[in-house]
């Protein structure tokens, strides 16, 4: 009987799932973690890529356009720019302050930001800032049981920004006429106020009012600016040269062009203040086109000096009114006389049948480019100007000092070619 049953209890097969069910479930539990945790590191990878990438590029543009910063004030940008958005989505994730200082800290370990500044013989500095990350995610309950705690994810990101070695010759066309003399709606900072005189009876009284800025102020302010971002792009004056002519209803004495920009920012410096006379800027262009155009081979000699096998050539128009002549009213003759010089730079160095067929944009890339900015200029003046441009990127509208001095530091930027590139 008791053998009998012993044999039963053997063949007996009904709880074999229950016990290899059993025997399996923690590891299919640990299978089904490293499914869902595998999910997520990826996408906090992602994420921690795109917010390394965000910090390396935003402290090498810094760089590169304050000029001044040093490379452990970019390391400490970086860094912040990083911490700064994943502690704030820890903190929505319902973290504590004890726990998001845990975090920072786990990270700062984690990470290494280095930022290096170097320079050629013939280029500007070039920035770059590079980051390392790796850290250990900590890993959910269910993958815990095969004994893994954490998940290590590595991220690297290298921003590098500076000057692409872009030689040019540039000429400015100021305008010095007497409308220059007026406000802008700018104060002063360095003198907010000032003394106004007004009759009060049978005396003189004194009142305190704004210290607005004049045009003029803000032109020479504007091309300080600049002069600054052309000398930070080619610090050892070998890429880079620029003359002008400023002009009323008559042209004045030019500035040749010169390497750097250390003559025309003298030049600008001595335009007069108050200035005076009507508005006609045919002869500052024509001073402009004959300095650069093809037949003449000065700028060409020039580069060639300094090993600068092609330059790009560029006019700088600006007005704050309208081509008047010595005159208060438009004078239609200068104005056809500006928009036909301005053609003819557009177009220097093609020839007659490309003309003749239509410009196409190639082709136009080959002529002078011409920025033009009407600062605070009447339509005509804005008319004349926009017409000038090469193409909407090259045409400025200002209405105040600082919108003026943004376009003249942007019209540099773009004519030295000075970008940021982002490599991971």
């Amino acid at each position: 009987m008791k053998h009998t049953l012993f044999s039963r209890l053997l063949r007996d097969r009904g709880g074999n799932f229950g016990i290899m069910t059993a025997a399996m479930l923690p590891v299919l539990l640990g299978v089904a973690g490293v499914a869902i945790d595998v999910t997520n590191a990826m996408q906090e990878k992602n994420r921690l890529q795109a917010l390394a990438d965000a910090a390396t590029l935003a402290a090498a543009s810094a760089m590169a356009d304050t000029g001044e910063m040093t490379e452990a004030e970019a390391e400490t940008m970086a860094t912040n720019y990083f911490l700064g958005p994943e502690l704030e989505n820890q903190k929505n994730k319902g973290a504590s302050d004890a726990e998001n200082a845990d975090t920072r800290k786990a990270l700062e370990e984690a990470m290494q930001v280095t930022a290096t500044t170097t320079a050629s013989s013939n280029t500007a500095a070039s920035y770059e800032v590079r980051m390392k990350l790796n850290y250990d995610l900590p890993l959910n309950g269910l993958t815990g049981v095969l004994g893994f705690k954490t998940i290590k994810i590595a991220v690297e990101s290298y921003a590098q920004s500076g000057r692409e070695g872009n030689a040019l010759s540039m000429y400015l066309a100021l305008d010095e006429s007497g409308s220059m003399k007026d406000y802008t709606s700018t104060v002063n900072p360095a003198q907010p106020t000032k003394q106004e005189s007004y009759p009060c009876g049978w005396k003189t009284c004194y009142r305190t009012v704004p210290n607005y800025l004049t045009k003029m102020a803000s032109l020479k302010a504007a091309a300080a600016a600049m002069f600054a971002e052309l000398d930070k792009a080619d610090p050892n004056k070998e890429l880079i040269r620029v003359g002008g002519d400023s002009y009323t209803h008559e042209t004045k004495t030019e500035q040749k062009i010169q390497w750097g920009t250390t003559d025309i920012a003298a030049y600008v410096k001595k335009l007069p203040e108050p200035p005076s006379g009507g508005t006609d800027a045919s002869g500052a262009m024509t001073n402009a086109l004959n300095a650069l155009k093809k037949a003449n081979a000065t700028e060409k000699t020039a580069h060639d000096g300094k090993g600068n096998t092609n330059f790009d050539r560029y006019i700088v128009l600006m007005t704050d009114g309208e081509m008047t002549g010595n005159s208060s009213s438009w004078n239609s003759t200068i104005d056809k006389k500006v928009r036909a010089l301005c053609d003819q730079a557009k177009t220097d160095g093609l020839t007659d049948a490309e003309k003749a067929d239509g410009i196409s944009e190639e082709e136009k890339a080959r002529g002078i480019k011409i920025y033009a900015i009407a600062f605070m200029a009447p339509q005509k003046g804005k008319e004349l100007l926009n017409y000038c441009a090469s193409g909407e990127d090259y045409y400025y509208e200002p209405t105040n000092m600082t919108q003026l001095v943004q376009s003249f530091g942007e019209i540099a930027r773009k004519a030295a070619k000075t970008g940021t590139r982002l490599t991971n």
